[in-house]
């Protein structure tokens, strides 16, 4: 990649990539803004002051706006902010939203020009890098390029300053070479996969697929590793290499770049769909089928013509398929064949009983139920049939909801519908939501039981206001996951399992378990892997063992605990990557009465039970719970057990006072805490360093000083306070003389 000179290869959407080189090239050697000659705002200090600006809290007292609020949040983070400043965060949104296919031009370009507008003077877009907002990107973002725009912005402030500290001959590195480039951009701090990987993309467009979701890319490479003679391994890297290789194979074959999103292509990785347990189809007549979509209807049944094909199986492999499209069109060219071995491989292995189908005749959507399995009929050539109860329900193609209208514009004699699930389902059940039509692969989910009311006893017990725990009751109640998160020592830990153990009831323990999580857990500990073990003749081996969340779901399920609650403690929550260890699982968080194909056994679908809940807690002066994966943020109610707010304030007081000891530590744990500054709310103290035995006994104050607090004290404020100072400010000396105990 040159200084604005496109000398790199391009990729699936070349004026897209122009673009981004435009931008990107002197940016990153010189940076230079794209937007306006001779002002440079790709340069750390600008980026720091855009990012401190992005931390800051919005203004949320502002009035009613025609923005979105999510733009409306940056602009006022960006209120009077120097004029580098403000183009920088419209040159980055310009490149966070250039290679989208989700959103509109017009959304592109009032977003940038919005941000333009909130300096003096604003500058125009330069016209080619205006005019090419109109392209449809190849990138398909989701919601997250939309609800996490400040997220992303904030992670290419962070690029922009690591990448100025880097030292110039692993910058000139990496803007020659797309695998040090790549190197470079993920020893990012704070690394946000799903913009990192578009940068990756918009960088070196020809070596870097336009996919953002890391599961995405470790799929479409597992399913086509046979064409570079297998995976080269796991990490990002092996990852981003083998895909490059894959897609210059493919797309040497089909004549075209690749689009791993759409056609026949996302057919063979697409094999499996995390949200829907029926799938819903689009079949078209082949070639000269004029009016056969209308027979079909009358005859209940679709086909595709198979004269030339050996008979195949059904639930025959995609291999089989091909094998036998080999044999019989030995004619047709790769691409064709390629189409074929698809819409063929669909039409005998995905398609299910009850799955929805759609034809098009009489210039309308019908609608119907596949019934049966496969046959093969004569009928002016060898046939594949497959039976369909036809409804009377039928839909004007001019007036299909979203995203129905989209999809059935997409190419084929055969596609996939499931988008549209929802959609349909509605129109063949009036009145009817679509879940309760699905045909499940699990068993029922069962009712959210009735959890029982927090009684003066477990107050009591806990020290802790009954109504401060029964709305932590009723928030589970309702929400079903929740996280207690805090400074050390608020007994998060401690609340969650008496919480849960008084809720789960005393008859059977196996309803509450604990499990912790670190930085090396994966999905692989929580959910389900292979593990080592010895086969039956002793030899070593590996086999799937359940992890906790999957052994707590089968207890949940099970005869004798399906009508109890149970309950799965995640301690130190915030300590893993939670993106990686929950996988698939996130789908499941959110909707219960859905099913899931966990990536180790795909044959069998998951639910997680309504009578499972779960309890997390976090620690927020290990990390702030601010990094956490929005995905989890949003799935989750996340309560606060703070030292100065109810349900936690007062209770070591209240302890004490029951055991009638001393308050001495209360009123010290006051004192401390009061030493502190707001800044350091989260490193303020919680009583339970004092509610142990040690605390009353002779000397224990000084060992628990001594040994606990004192040493946590010294890493909280190293490079702010010496020790001398942290003794001085904090020991139990002067907190003595502070409360007229000395």
């Amino acid at each position: 990649m040159s200084d604005g000179s496109h000398d790199r290869p391009l990729g699936p959407a070349p004026k897209i990539e122009a673009a981004a080189g435009r931008v990107l090239g002197p940016a990153l050697r010189t940076g230079l803004s794209p937007f306006e000659d001779d002002l440079y705002t790709w340069t750390p200090e600008v980026a720091e002051e855009l990012a401190r600006r992005l931390d800051a809290d919005p203004d949320e007292s502002a009035g009613e706006s025609m923005r979105s609020p999510v733009m409306q949040a940056l602009h006022d983070q960006l209120e009077g902010a120097p004029r580098p400043v403000v183009l920088l965060a419209a040159e980055l949104l310009y490149i966070q939203q250039l290679p989208l296919s989700t959103v509109t031009a017009r959304l592109k370009r009032g977003r940038v020009r919005d941000v333009l507008s909130w300096t003096e003077n604003p500058p125009e877009i330069p016209t080619d890098l205006d005019e090419v907002l109109t392209e449809r990107g190849p990138l398909t973002g989701g919601l997250g390029f939309n609800v996490q725009m400040r997220e992303h912005l904030r992670w290419l402030c962070s690029f922009i300053i690591h990448w100025a500290e880097l030292d110039s001959s692993v910058r000139d590195a990496a803007l020659s070479d797309p695998w040090e480039f790549q190197r470079a951009a993920r020893s990012t701090p704070g690394d946000w996969r799903a913009i990192r990987y578009s940068l990756q993309y918009l960088v070196w467009p020809g070596h870097f697929q336009p996919i953002v979701k890391h599961e995405h890319k470790t799929r479409i490479r597992d399913a086509f590793a046979d064409l570079i003679s297998g995976p080269s391994g796991i990490d990002e890297l092996d990852i981003d290499q083998d895909l490059h290789r894959i897609s210059e194979v493919l797309s040497a074959q089909l004549g075209q770049p690749v689009d791993w999103y759409r056609g026949s292509v996302a057919n063979q990785w697409q094999r499996h769909r995390d949200d829907h347990s029926r799938r819903a189809w689009l079949v078209r007549p082949g070639r000269g089928g004029v009016g056969q979509a209308g027979q079909w209807v009358t005859q209940n049944r679709i086909a595709l013509p198979a004269s030339h094909l050996p008979r195949i199986p059904a639930h025959a492999s995609r291999l089989e398929v091909s094998q036998a499209v080999e044999q019989g069109y030995p004619h047709l060219d790769y691409q064709a064949r390629f189409q074929l071995t698809a819409e063929l491989h669909t039409f005998l292995s995905r398609m299910s009983p009850q799955d929805v189908v759609a034809t098009v005749a009489d210039a309308r959507l019908q609608l119907g139920t596949l019934t049966d399995d496969l046959g093969y009929v004569e009928d002016g050539g060898q046939q594949l049939e497959r039976s369909v109860l036809w409804s009377e329900v039928t839909l004007d193609l001019d007036s299909l909801p979203s995203p129905l209208s989209e999809l059935i514009g997409e190419p084929g004699t055969v596609v996939d519908l499931t988008d549209g699930l929802d959609a349909l389902l509605s129109a063949m059940h009036p009145g009817s939501h679509s879940s309760e039509s699905a045909i499940a692969e699990a068993p029922a989910a069962g009712a959210v039981p009735t959890l029982p009311a927090v009684t003066d006893e477990l107050a009591d017990g806990l020290h802790m206001p009954r109504e401060e725990l029964q709305e932590i009751v009723d928030t589970l109640q309702s929400r079903q996951q929740i996280v207690f998160y805090g400074p050390p020592g608020t007994g998060k830990t401690y609340l969650a399992q008496e919480l849960a153990r008084f809720l789960a009831g005393a008859d059977d323990p196996s309803r509450v378990q604990l499990v912790q999580f670190h930085p090396s857990y994966a999905y692989e500990d929580f959910f389900e892997g292979y593990r080592p073990t010895l086969t039956e003749s002793g030899q070593p081996g590996f086999a799937l063992q359940a992890g906790p969340l999957r052994r707590q779901a089968a207890r949940a399920t099970s005869e004798s605990g399906r009508d109890h609650p149970s309950f799965l403690i995640i301690d130190e929550m915030n300590r893993a990557d939670l993106a990686r260890v929950f996988g698939e699982m996130y789908f499941l968080l959110e909707y219960r009465d859905r099913t899931v194909l966990p990536q180790y056994s795909p044959d069998t679908s998951f639910r997680l039970p309504r009578n499972l809940f779960i309890i997390g807690t976090m620690n927020t002066a290990d990390r702030s719970i601010a990094m956490v994966d929005a995905a989890i943020r949003r799935r989750f109610a996340f309560m606060e057990l703070h030292p100065d707010t109810p349900p936690v304030a007062g209770v070591l007081r209240r302890h004490l006072e029951a055991r009638d000891a001393s308050t001495e530590p209360a009123d010290l744990l006051e004192a401390l805490n009061s030493e502190m500054d707001d800044s350091d709310r989260d490193l303020r103290i919680g009583p339970s360093y004092f509610m142990k035995d040690e605390a009353t006994e002779p000397g224990g104050l000084e060992a628990i000083w001594r040994f606990d607090l004192l040493p946590l004290l010294e890493e909280h404020y190293y490079g702010r306070l010496t020790r001398a100072e942290v003794h001085e400010r904090f020991g139990l000396a002067a907190l003595r003389r502070k409360i007229g105990r000395a």
